[in-house]
Parts: C-alpha cells; structure tokens; sequence
C-alpha cells in the first residue's frame, strides 16, 4: 500500500516565505513539507550562524541532502569532510552519521532536503517559532529536553562526537 497521496498542483514559495523555526541555534524556514509534497520530501532554508549547525545525528527514517546557498560549510558524513562553497552539494544517507557546519565569519545559508517529507514535525516539536528577523537564542536545557523526548518518535539518534 502506498501511503503518499497525490500532489494536485505545483506551489512555489518566494523568498522569506514560510514558516520559521528557532532549532539549534539556527532559524529554519520550511519551504516545502510533508503536507505540500504529498509526504514526499520536505525542503528546508536553515540561516547558520558562524561556527553553528547541529549536532551529530543520524536519521533512520530520511535520506538527507544539502546545497549551500551561501558561506561555506563542512558537512561531515560518515567519516569524510567535505568543504563546500556556494553551489556546492552533498548526499547523506539515513542511516550514516553526518552533520554540517558553518566555516563562514558571517551568519551563512545552506538549503537542506529529506527524503520521505515529514521531519519538519521534529522541528516543530523540538524548536520554537521564530518570533521576530533577529538571531536565533542559544540552544538550552528546555530545548535539549524536548529534542530527546521527541527523537525516538522521529527515527533520530545521537552520533558519536568527533575527536
């Protein structure tokens, strides 16, 4: 049984627009969803901070690529590092550890995509909305509770730190 629906007609979604959300000390703006993809993919803008980006992970559920708009990044999969500049692009598989980092001096943009839609929920659950255009708060005590509470639920599992 396939549990995809049908997308009826195409959307598009102009710049600033969407919804935003404060995670990790990022501010996220969903540019497509589970909800407008048909449970498809889901895209997101994440605007870093120097030096920013989350943790270690790993998605058991999500196929998870990135594309950097802006700044340069590391995007650490599996046990490569990859240095990309703007246009640049990686793959990470669900199931590889990886995570990304802003390298840039200044607040930097880097698109990121999953494969099946959906894990916005675990943003939404786990961040908060973005109440105004300034910098996202620091990640707290309130927001690593509510990440771990919500990762099981969402195929998430902590990664080992780098050495």
């Amino acid at each position: 049984m396939n549990n995809n629906t049908n997308i009826a007609k195409g959307f598009a979604t102009t710049a600033g627009e969407g919804e935003r959300i404060w995670f990790v000390a990022d501010t996220l703006t969903l540019k497509a969803t589970a909800a407008s993809t048909g449970k498809s993919y889901t895209v997101v803008e994440c605007l870093t901070s120097p030096g920013g980006g989350p943790p270690p992970h790993i998605h058991t559920n999500e196929d998870e690529f990135w594309y950097v708009l802006d700044g340069t990044f590391e995007i650490h999969i599996g046990d490569e590092v990859h240095a990309i500049g703007p246009g640049g692009f990686a793959f990470g598989p669900r199931g590889t550890p990886h995570h990304f980092r802003n390298t840039a001096t200044t607040p930097s943009r880097i698109l990121l995509a999953f494969t099946p839609g959906g894990i916005e929920d675990f943003f939404r659950e786990s961040g908060q909305p973005a109440i105004n255009d300034g910098p996202a708060p620091s990640v707290d005590e309130a927001e690593i509770a509510r990440m771990t509470a919500a990762a099981p639920k969402y195929g998430i599992q902590r990664a080992a730190a780098e050495n």
